[in-house]
This record gives C-alpha cells, sequence and structure tokens, in this order.
C-alpha cells in the first residue's frame, strides 16, 4: 500500500491466541509514541471491547444505539462519519472503542465486498490528526483482524511463553501470507514482544523464550511484567503516564519495542520534528512529564 505524506502509519497488534497481552500492547505502544510527542489513535477491534473497558468506555460498549465502527464499516454511505466514533478524553491518545453489535464469531462483514480492506478505505478521514493508527485486534483472523493488517500492512505480535507459541505464529505467519498475495500486499512484521514473569519461569517457559529469541532476533523483545505495569493499567493510563511505572527500570527494556516501531515507520510530519521525537530516551520522556508536572503545579 502507497501511502501519501499525510497519512497515519495503521499497526495491527495481531495474533490469533488469546491472552497473549494484545490489549496491554496496543495501549503501552501508543503510550510510548504519544509520550515522544506523536498523535495517536487507538483502534479497539477486538468485539469483547477490553480495551475499551480498560479506558474507562465499558458504557459505550454496551451502547447498542450509539454509531459503532462495525456500522461504519458496513455501510459505505457512512464512512466519512467514521471520525464521530472518536473518544477525546485521555490524556495521552484518542481512541475509537469496541461496541457489542459487532459481538460473535460471524458479522455481515464477513459477506460485505471487500469486507477485509474496508478501514484503509477511511484513512483519509484521519489525514492532519495523527501520526499513527495503533488498532488492538480480536484473537483470531476475521475481518477486523484481517481490516487492521490491511490498512498499514504493519503487524506487532504480542506473546507468552506457553507451549503452544511456535504453532501459533506460524499459523500467523500463513494466515497473513495468504491475506497479502489476495490483496497484493506488502506485509511488515516490525516486532515482537514476549511478556515473561520471572519469578514463575519452568523450564519449558525457558525454552519458548529461547525459541523466540532465535527465531526473531534484533526485533524480538523480552519483557519482565512488573507489578508497576498492571497498577498502570488498572489506573487507565499507558506505562509512559503513570508515575510508578515510568520510574520502573523495566520500562527501558520494554521500550524497545517501541523504538524498533519507530525506526521502521515514516508518519507525517505534522507539526512536529519527527527524527527529534523518535530520539528522545526513556530519561527525556520522563523529565518532560517532570516539567510539564510543575508547569501544571505553577499555573
Amino acid at each position: 500500500m502507497t501511502m501519501d505524506d499525510e497519512t497515519p502509519e495503521v499497526i495491527a497488534v495481531s495474533l490469533q491466541k488469546g491472552g497473549t497481552g494484545k490489549t496491554f500492547t496496543a495501549m503501552n505502544l501508543a503510550g510510548g509514541l504519544s509520550a515522544r510527542g506523536f498523535d495517536v489513535l487507538l483502534v479497539d477491534f477486538d468485539p469483547q471491547g477490553t480495551l475499551t473497558a480498560n479506558l474507562g468506555k465499558r458504557e459505550q460498549y454496551f451502547d447498542l444505539d450509539t454509531l459503532s465502527l462495525d456500522e461504519v464499516l458496513l455501510d459505505p454511505s457512512k464512512w466519512d462519519q467514521v471520525t464521530e466514533l472518536v473518544e477525546t478524553d485521555h490524556e495521552e491518545f484518542d481512541l475509537i472503542p469496541a461496541n457489542q453489535s459487532y459481538n460473535g464469531n460471524k458479522t455481515p462483514l464477513d459477506a460485505a465486498d471487500a469486507g477485509e480492506n474496508r478501514f484503509g478505505r477511511l484513512l483519509d478521514q484521519f489525514e492532519d490528526d495523527y501520526h499513527y493508527i495503533i488498532c488492538d485486534c480480536p484473537p483470531d483472523f476475521s475481518p477486523y483482524a484481517k481490516n487492521a493488517v490491511t490498512a498499514g500492512e504493519k503487524i506487532v505480535i504480542p506473546m507468552i511463553p506457553e507451549t503452544e507459541m511456535p504453532h501459533s505464529v506460524d499459523l500467523l505467519f500463513d494466515q497473513y501470507d495468504v491475506l497479502e498475495m489476495m490483496h497484493d500486499l506488502d506485509i511488515e512484521y516490525l516486532a515482537s514482544v514476549m511478556t515473561v514473569n520471572s519469578t514463575k519461569m519452568t523450564n519449558e517457559h525457558q525454552r519458548i523464550v529461547s525459541w523466540f529469541e532465535e527465531t526473531f532476533a534484533e526485533k524480538g523483545v523480552v519483557t519482565d511484567h512488573r507489578a508497576a505495569f498492571a497498577r498502570a493499567k488498572k489506573n487507565q493510563q499507558s506505562l509512559y503516564a503513570y508515575e510508578e511505572s515510568l520510574s520502573n527500570a523495566e520500562l527501558e527494556t520494554y521500550d524497545r519495542l517501541v523504538q524498533l516501531v519507530m525506526a521502521q515507520t515514516d508518519p507525517p510530519t505534522l507539526g512536529i520534528d519527527v527524527e527529534a521525537a523518535k530520539q528522545l530516551s526513556i530519561d527525556g520522556i520522563r523529565r518532560r512529564r517532570e516539567r510539564n508536572h510543575e508547569q501544571e503545579v505553577n499555573a
């Protein structure tokens, strides 16, 4: 897909297996980009709506009378209404929430013409608004996951050290190879992140981590989950905005994921120095947040 200079970079956080940290990864990738000055839109493509709930939008999820992303995607006459879905009250990033209207394994989008690549048709509605659009995909290969992939042709894979991970990843590559051929895409796997709990590592867990490191090499990040990270999510913030997680040393390891994504993407300028933003370190983010806090106190 050829995108012009004003079109945001679209990144799908995808793996067909549940419980691997897709929502956590999408939210914190968005947070890491936002902390560097990029304007970011999060899109909850998962019918379960976990990201939507985690960001305090549970009421929107259950409101069947409100306009939903599913409704917009299904009806081309409503494509120009997609910006009406955007929630803008989070301090770090904007959100298109999920809605219970598209809950279930099969929806009309499965049978719609070009049902797998409609979201990409809507990207011109977001020109001049965002540097990045991060898509939290469902744990499957439904049209919702495929829309996120066809829109930007860039994928981040989240994993945990379970025995079936190699098989799940092989299946993902196979499925998206088919999608690539069907739609003449050039899919890039920007990064993969393996989240471990070092206090509960078994020999089998370590075997999977070794497989991960050998398979993904410099594009793989192994990060140790911290209680502070869980508390950030509970507080509806990314790791980069919640004070306890921002000061945690493990964040520097996690941030390699964000750095990998920035190194392989070319977002529109939209009034910022993109290269300077990409070079901002964790320490720089901490200092910037301290300055902003001081300005708020003194205002």
